[in-house]
């Protein structure tokens, strides 16, 4: 009995935790585009103000038990220009009394017996029937797996979407929403039942690769109300072999005496698609390339966009430099008086593993390069400002586990890391490596659930006074010094055991 007394109370005031009701979204328009490893939602709320002066507006991220998006962001826009901002940035944790967790930066949540995600979002100062337009676009992952789970060699790839919601997850009601969903091909098999409680017209529409759901008329909240979510799938064929990374260790090396920054990485790529029933015919394989193209489930080659000016790239599997690769260099536009430059082309780097990746297949290999440190490092006063990128893009490719490593010279201090988005943990240890005496200042940070979006840069500044660039050619010096030194003392030794 003692224990049911806070129970019960921790479970009202946690139900109690809703939004008030100051506001209507009189239209809601989102649009799936469904792919391979990810999915990509983009929803345009057009929201009305029921009173003058209201508070912040709630914006459910995802539904009831959902996990935050892999990435997300928010615009803002209306009547006042300069309200588009990017909110996330401005977000922060809300924490409810009674519920321990840990706090995390640039984002918020609101903690509710759905334990939906939550933004809290400000729209200024709105009037009564004031109406602002909110723009959020979301990138998912994994919310598509292969059905049926195992295929033939050159059998059609054909993946089943999932969702939890059938309608747009909101903490308001809404007057009209209208669900697009498209698919990479024309070819969808099956979509499943809407409710038709909220229906005046048609539930779904299917013109090609587009199925249309809608529109929906007079939707209550769906969260912290009744209505219950129903769940929706739509099963289609894709044409793009699934891949992603297990894991991924970027190593970024900073030299100031050579002037350059390396940037290696290790990866592990998985191929996520079906996986092959029977066994693999190399000669089913090689007859496929006469055709129009691949099965869709194969991955033959990776082609990876670098800098312009990187340079030097080098490429290796596990066991050894058996792969085929083509290092295409970038092109950097010339200083000329001309109004129109040259355009910037980006360098690739053009991977071929040395089998065919089918689902379930794994491969392991090593990408590396280098860029002159002129490029990646600025100064600004005392402070070196370094900007190293989180990752390489590639489209429709998840990234499990990521870690960025980068390791400063020898004698840098003062170290502060800025990330442009919230990461799981930075850790600051010492590398030491030949010729190195107190040894480099190395940074980690690591990162789940990363996508293309997540290739932006991470800033770190640090100050390196004179003292430390001369601390590894002084090191070198005493070292070699005292070579001498020895075996100056060593030839004035009398090693001989017996004296003439």
């Amino acid at each position: 009995m003692r224990l049911l007394l806070p129970i019960a109370l921790l479970v009202s005031l946690v139900r109690a935790t809703s939004p008030p009701q100051n506001y209507i979204n009189t239209a809601i328009a989102r649009t799936v585009e469904l792919g391979g490893a990810t999915t990509s939602i983009t929803t345009q709320y057009n929201i009305k103000s029921l009173i003058d002066d209201p508070s912040e507006y709630w914006l459910a991220l995802a539904g009831s038990g959902d996990l935050e998006p892999a990435w997300w962001e928010v615009k803002l826009g209306g009547q006042d220009v300069e309200s588009r901002l990017l909110l996330h940035s401005e977000a922060r944790w809300v924490q409810h009394p009674l519920i321990s967790s840990s706090l995390r930066k640039d984002t918020t949540y609101i903690y509710t017996d759905y334990s939906a995600p939550t933004v809290v979002l400000s729209l200024g100062n709105l009037k009564k029937d004031q109406a602002v337009t909110l723009s959020v676009n979301q990138l998912l992952t994994h919310c598509s797996t292969p059905l049926p789970a195992e295929i033939a060699q050159t059998d059609p790839q054909y993946l089943m979407w999932n969702s939890d919601s059938t309608y747009v997850d909101s903490w308001y009601p809404t007057e009209v929403e209208r669900i697009k969903i498209r698919s990479p091909t024309a070819q969808i098999l099956s979509v499943s039942k809407v409710p038709k409680e909220y229906i005046r017209d048609s539930d779904v529409t299917k013109a090609s690769g587009t199925v249309t759901l809608g529109p929906f008329h007079s939707v209550p909240p769906t969260l912290g109300g009744d209505l219950k979510q129903s769940s929706l799938s739509v099963h289609y064929e894709t044409n793009q072999p699934i891949i992603g990374l297990s894991s991924l260790r970027r190593n970024a090396e900073v030299s100031h005496w050579g002037g350059n920054l390396n940037i290696q990485d290790e990866m592990a790529l998985v191929n996520m698609g079906p996986k092959l029933k029977g066994f693999f015919s190399r000669l089913t394989h090689q007859q496929s390339r006469f055709h129009a193209s691949t099965p869709a489930q194969i991955f033959t080659d990776l082609t990876i966009r670098l800098p312009p000016n990187a340079h030097s790239a080098y490429f290796y599997d596990t066991i050894g430099n058996v792969s085929t690769s083509h290092f295409r260099p970038g092109t950097l536009p010339a200083i000329s008086t001309k109004k129109r430059a040259a355009r910037t082309v980006d360098a690739t780097l053009e991977l071929k593993p040395r089998y065919p990746l089918l689902g379930g297949w794994n491969y392991s290999f090593v990408v590396g390069w280098d860029l002159p440190l002129g490029d990646a490092l600025k100064v600004n006063g005392n402070k070196y400002v370094l900007t190293v990128p989180f990752l390489t893009p590639v489209k429709d490719m998840v990234v499990e586990d990521a870690e960025l490593r980068i390791v400063l010279p020898e004698g840098a201090r003062s170290v502060e890391v800025f990330t442009p988005f919230p990461v799981d943990s930075i850790d600051h240890t010492t590398h030491k490596t030949y010729l190195d005496s107190t040894g480099r200042h190395m940074i980690t940070i690591r990162k789940i659930r990363c996508t293309e979006f997540h290739a932006q840069s991470i800033y770190v500044t640090y100050e390196y006074p004179l003292s430390a660039l001369l601390q590894k050619p002084l090191t070198v010096a005493a070292v070699v010094g005292g070579l001498f030194v020895l075996s100056m003392g060593l030839r004035r030794v009398d090693l001989q055991i017996e004296k003439k």
